[in-house]
């Protein structure tokens, strides 16, 4: 049995968090996804098969810095988007070791998925709205794909590198996603406080 929990974008777009139970049964621990839906069919997975707290914690947390304009984007990422960026910092970090480089997306990261999906979301602000990037990483750093013809160098990976969606989230639906999030939660937590007591 999956359940279906909606955080609306537009009439053709929405995150959706499948539940492996009823909403009122959720605990910290319960594992889920979270994919991107857009144009009725095509769906991307931002959050694969771990903790609902994990995933709705961490959006909730960045969602209401971004509501309070605190995640601005450095100027410099607004054209390419930060994940290009944030690609070029994860293959140096692996390719040199070097500790001493800035992550661009150390505060506004969101979800990031197993490398075989390799797909990273981020939230952050540009002159005072509030956006969501989806952007794919480079796979090919630490594994092999079964079949070579997928292989790209970071070089050609990075020349052709094009953002998934940028989505610009407006207030209203800021407010509403807060709301469900926060119900999410809150029962969550409640039942994890049950089911303690319970068990004392």
């Amino acid at each position: 049995m999956v359940n279906t929990i909606r955080l609306d974008i537009s009439k053709s777009q929405a995150i959706l968090l499948y539940l492996p139970c009823e909403k009122k049964d959720i605990v910290p621990t319960t594992d889920v996804f979270l994919k991107y839906w857009r144009a009725g069919n095509v769906e991307y997975d931002l959050f694969v098969n771990d903790f609902i707290n994990e995933a709705v914690k961490q959006l909730y947390n960045l969602l209401t810095r971004a509501m309070n304009n605190e995640l601005q984007l450095n100027k410099e990422f607004v054209d390419k988007g930060v994940g290009y960026y944030h690609n070029i910092y994860l293959h140096e970090l692996f390719t040199t070791d070097n500790k001493d480089i800035d992550d661009p997306a150390e505060k506004i990261i969101v979800w990031s998925t197993p490398t075989e999906v390799g797909i990273e979301t981020y939230i952050y602000n540009i002159d005072g709205e509030i956006y969501l990037e989806i952007s794919p990483f480079y796979k090919w750093d630490s594994d092999y794909p079964d079949d070579e013809n997928e292989y790209q160098t970071f070089e050609e990976y990075i020349n052709q590198h094009q953002t998934i969606d940028l989505i610009h989230i407006r207030r209203n639906v800021a407010v509403q996603w807060q709301k469900i999030l926060r119900e999410l939660i809150e029962i969550a937590h409640s039942n994890e406080r049950y089911w303690i007591e319970r068990n004392k």
